[in-house]
């Protein structure tokens, strides 16, 4: 075998046509990064944190973003790499093992490729989803970083018919991925209907399917995004919960209400049905 490539001219011309190999060069030295600046502290915190879970190298994601950018930049990844070959990257890392291998494919999709506008919905959802299919999305926290980062301002940037596609997701095998017909629009439910029309219904329609389940992470964001829904329209968000009582886990109930008047936060608590007995509607 050849000697590895040394320059940015040698990787330059092994890139022009990018292996899986080469591709699988450049994730290696971006991991080398993050190992570089992994401590046996924030890899402990964050295991006990997620209970086992997922597995962690113990970076930071300040950390992260500063080693993505700064390979991206030192490896000339936008000068060697087509943006449709760039997408394909940041997937790869989303499928790697560990969390800050993911939340680099996560930033490098958000704070690169998205201002770009590289980005389509229309063709990356499919591919979205799959990651969720084949199991590289599958705790609730780079669920939810994926959300936030990347589906929230995909849909700002894409509007309806992108908000729609993602709420499809409702009926998902997944769980996770369940979780992010709602969570996805999290950072954007405080707007209401000024994010689009009908965008207060759209949630809470989603949300009344997630609430067919009562497996917590499910039930955790629905709680999540009325909380946040709230705050636009307390009123329509506090009908939807007294007309679904039952089905809501105590956990769930809790978060919806955080922000309703204490007494009527109090009142639903109190109306609530205990566990046993709240319905199984699918």
């Amino acid at each position: 075998m050849g000697a590895a490539p040394t320059s940015w001219g040698e990787r330059l011309m092994n890139l022009r046509k990018p292996s899986a190999a080469a591709l699988g060069g450049l994730i290696d030295r971006l991991q080398q990064r993050l190992n570089a600046r992994a401590t046996a502290a924030t890899r402990e915190w964050w295991t006990k944190y997620l209970r086992g879970a997922a597995s962690f190298r113990g970076v930071k994601m300040g950390d992260i973003r500063a080693a993505l950018h700064a390979w991206f930049e030192e490896e000339h990844v936008g000068e060697v790499l087509s943006v449709g070959q760039q997408k394909d990257l940041a997937l790869m890392l989303l499928g790697e093992d560990h969390t800050e291998d993911k939340l680099a494919g996560v930033l490098f999709l958000q704070e690169i490729l998205l201002p770009e506008g590289a980005l389509d919905w229309r063709s990356e959802l499919p591919r979205f989803a799959r990651l969720f299919d084949e199991g590289y999305i599958r705790d609730w926290s780079i669920c939810d970083w994926f959300c936030v980062k990347v589906l929230g301002p995909l849909v700002e940037q894409q509007g309806a018919s992108c908000a729609r596609a993602i709420s499809e997701w409702r009926e998902a095998d997944s769980v996770c991925q369940r979780r992010a017909s709602v969570v996805a629009f999290v950072n954007l439910a405080r707007k209401g209907n000024e994010n689009l029309p009908g965008f207060t219904e759209m949630v809470l329609d989603n949300c009344s399917h997630l609430l067919g389940s009562q497996e917590r992470f499910a039930q955790t964001g629905v709680g999540w995004v009325l909380r946040e829904l709230s705050r636009s329209d307390q009123g329509r968000v506090i009908g939807f919960v007294e007309a679904n009582l039952d089905r809501f886990s105590r956990e769930a109930l809790k978060n919806a209400t955080k922000y309703a008047p204490p007494e009527v936060a109090e009142r639903l608590l109190q109306a609530h049905l205990p566990s046993g007995n709240r319905s199984r509607r699918r």
